[in-house]
């Protein structure tokens, strides 16, 4: 199988070589045609940095003391593009809504992923986690709410783990009407 990076990649090669008849003067390291670099001893290793995503086939080519040459079969390697963040929204409740205590609210959020799929959204009153949703439509019921302002946000977490947070929404719970005296 071939071997799998994520860009920007560092890709170390490393090659073995010998001369039965003289001495290895270099070796070579290639991606198809396209001389990448090259190491004049033991260990004959050279590091190709900030490799884009693609497919790649690296060769290692032998140099004598005779200009004599062998070249190694090739190695196919493929770098990846990086894991993208989900998008995510916190759509209800709306910024500035208020409620009156003893409160139920319900969170709702959307979120897509462009690479993956989205594995859960979390539901945050402040740096609380107040709950998840694994599949759509993302909803929390936060009940019981006490009077106070708060801010809820929604973090949508990918198949890869990675995430991302919603802007902050803003509500108020308010005290329940006292009956008159």
């Amino acid at each position: 199988t071939a071997a799998t990076f994520t860009a920007p990649a560092t890709i170390v090669m490393t090659a073995t070589a010998s001369d039965a008849d003289g001495t290895v003067a270099r070796v070579e390291f290639y991606n198809g045609a396209t001389l990448l670099g090259s190491a004049t001893s033991a260990p004959y290793t050279y590091t190709w940095s900030n490799v884009a995503a693609g497919t790649y086939n690296l060769t290692a080519r032998a140099v004598d003391d005779d200009d004599a040459s062998a070249t190694s079969a090739a190695t196919a390697v493929t770098v990846i593009a990086p894991n993208a963040p989900p998008a995510v929204s916190l759509t209800s409740p709306a910024s500035g809504a208020t409620f009156t205590a003893p409160a139920t609210i319900t969170l709702t959020a959307t979120a897509s992923d462009a690479d993956g799929t989205v594995a859960r959204i979390e539901f945050y009153n402040g740096a609380t986690l107040l709950g998840s949703a694994a599949s759509a439509p993302y909803t929390y019921i936060w009940s019981n709410v006490a009077p106070g302002t708060y801010n809820v946000t929604a973090r949508a977490v990918d198949d890869d783990d990675a995430s991302a947070t919603s802007a902050a929404t803003v509500v108020t719970v308010i005290p329940p009407n006292a009956p008159p005296a």
